[in-house]
């Protein structure tokens, strides 16, 4: 064999050997059974592989409050989705805010900046106390979308974390049926009044078996976005998921936690972006989808620490209160108008609006919405138009308390006569 000729034979066997290494998602033996996840050091090292540039992944954000529906406050709001690129927002919606205009409203705002709204729900005890609520909430979901064709919404997606439970926990492959069993349910119910169905998933399921998981796949989602909270396996963490997803046809994205650290939530500093900043979660970012391609969604949990990771600012909802009001409701509040300011010692103003109503709470009181307050500041009330006048004396001022984000104040006005 000549020279030239060797060269070119070993370079070809070369790549060929690269090309089985760097895309082990052709064929069977790309599922990884090892029991201790592989940390991203040594991932890296490793060289591992998935890319697929083949399409373009959501860029989802979760939504657990209520702050969209603001309308005065949106665009401010908003800034944070535009920023991330963001093409859907995981909303939950409680049953009551189907009706009414605020939800359309939203949903027009939404479509404006090229979001789709996902219907968010999910309880962890369906599988033990049946779907229900889940089917009334569904009803109700798909009445809106009859009665409002051009804001519909298309997709539900359905957080329903069973694995906590100390019965799936006891028996994981007993747990992890009921599941399947329940979510196959709420799958064909959603399906049937023609809305998609993304599962919300940790990243451990395919841990306890993977004819289950598989099984999970096949009967139970048209997406599936993962729970994936370690920030030191998040590479590995998924590598299973998104190849037999892959192999299926179903979309899947990785979720990032920036959630402050909560023990109710089991949120630790291993698992959050909040303590790190913006530019180690865009750098996570980029690092997974060098590894897994474009095609990965990628999601974040959620908006109102996303706010804060990417402005470094905070929110407020301000109380007012008013002393021998004329149009006062029962709870002594005032109705001043769609907006009050707030105003700093430089002369700096901060809009806040009024908010609908909280349909999560029920509560009776109404607040306003300040976006992009700074702790440690004194700011002062100017109400627009001329029937009130405040009387409160004190400045309104947000103190730090570690790990949140929405601070809360209150004032005093009367009538002005």
């Amino acid at each position: 064999m000549k020279k030239g000729t060797h060269a070119l034979w070993l370079t070809a066997v070369l790549l060929a050997v690269l090309a089985c290494l760097t895309a082990p998602s052709q064929g069977a033996g790309f599922w990884n059974e090892d029991e201790a996840l592989m940390d991203d050091w040594t991932f890296r090292e490793r060289k591992l592989s998935a890319v697929d540039n083949s399409s373009q992944g959501r860029r989802s954000m979760f939504s657990w409050d209520m702050y969209f529906f603001n309308s005065g406050a949106f665009p401010a709001l908003s800034k944070v989705l535009t920023a991330y690129q963001i093409d859907r927002v995981y909303q939950e919606l409680p049953e009551p805010c189907f009706q009414g205009q605020e939800l359309p409203d939203m949903v027009e705002r939404m479509a404006g900046l090229g979001i789709e709204v996902s219907a968010l729900n999910g309880d962890r005890r369906w599988p033990e106390e049946g779907l229900e609520d889940y089917k009334n909430w569904v009803d109700a979901l798909h009445a809106y979308n009859q009665e409002h064709p051009a804001q519909r919404i298309s997709s539900v997606a359905l957080d329903v974390e069973s694995y906590t439970l100390s019965s799936f926990k006891k028996d994981p492959a007993a747990g992890f049926d009921a599941y399947i069993r329940c979510m196959e349910e709420a799958y064909q119910y959603a399906r049937q009044r023609d809305l998609q169905v993304v599962q919300i998933i940790p990243a451990t399921l395919d841990a306890i078996d993977r004819g289950q998981f598989e099984d999970f796949l096949q009967r139970c989602c048209d997406e599936v976005s993962i729970m994936n909270y370690y920030k030191d396996t998040e590479l590995a963490a998924i590598w299973n998921e998104v190849l037999t997803c892959r192999q299926m046809g179903i979309p899947v994205e990785t979720i990032f936690e920036t959630m402050p650290v909560n023990s109710h939530y089991s949120v630790t500093k291993e698992k959050t972006y909040f303590y790190s900043g913006a530019r180690s979660l865009a750098n996570a970012v980029e690092e997974m989808q060098k590894t897994y391609g474009s095609s990965l969604g990628i999601g974040y949990h959620h908006f109102e620490t996303m706010y804060h990771v990417y402005s470094n600012l905070y929110l407020a909802e301000i109380y007012p209160y008013a002393k021998s009001s004329p149009d006062g409701d029962a709870n002594g509040q005032m109705g001043v108008g769609g907006r009050i300011r707030l105003r700093n010692p430089k002369g700096g103003v901060v809009s806040a609006w009024l908010s609908p109503p909280n349909w999560k709470s029920h509560a009776a009181e109404y607040s306003y919405l300040a976006v992009g307050v700074q702790l440690n500041t004194n700011y002062s009330v100017l109400l627009d138009g001329e029937d009130y006048r405040v009387t409160t004396t004190r400045p309104l001022r947000f103190k730090k308390e570690s790990g949140k984000v929405v601070y809360s104040e209150s004032f005093h006005a009367e009538p002005d006569s």
